[in-house]
């Protein structure tokens, strides 16, 4: 994980209102809740519309509505965006961001002809979506 491209990706210290330096910083940010403006900023740093970034966490369009930009979401939606930041820092890595955007809507032989972004709503999926950038990273292509 790269700690210092997932804290730019969710807003940094000026959204957060935490320092991250570590793993284990970020570890104690999603128990303690990321606030709700990281996922419009996460959506904006990934060139996406921030609803699609919502559909693919563990709440509802509309219980979100409820929270103010700084409300802090549950630790279970935090961890989760933590994850997608991450994902996003390495797609970008690899395949550069406007590739990595329209390959995650591509069907995808290694994935079983599906789209990546069906994958990522769940921690099984994006560490499988991952796994096959690693692949793609290091040119094993299957």
């Amino acid at each position: 994980m790269t700690v210092r491209m997932v804290n730019e990706r969710l807003g940094g210290y000026g959204v957060l209102k935490h320092a991250v330096n570590n793993s284990f910083d970020l570890a104690l940010l999603a128990e303690k809740g990321i606030p709700k403006a990281a996922i419009q900023h996460l959506a904006d740093s990934a060139g996406i519309d921030a609803r699609e970034i919502i559909a693919l966490l563990p709440v509802t369009p509309r219980n979100l509505l409820r929270y103010d930009e700084t409300d802090l979401l549950s630790n279970v939606v935090s961890d989760h965006l933590i994850a997608l930041a991450d994902l996003f820092a390495v797609g970008t890595r690899v395949l550069g961001n406007e590739y990595f955007l329209d390959w995650l809507h591509r069907e995808i032989l290694a994935l079983g002809n599906e789209k990546p972004i069906h994958y990522l709503r769940t921690h099984a999926g994006i560490d499988l979506v991952k796994t096959e950038l690693g692949r793609m990273e290091h040119g094993i292509f299957a």
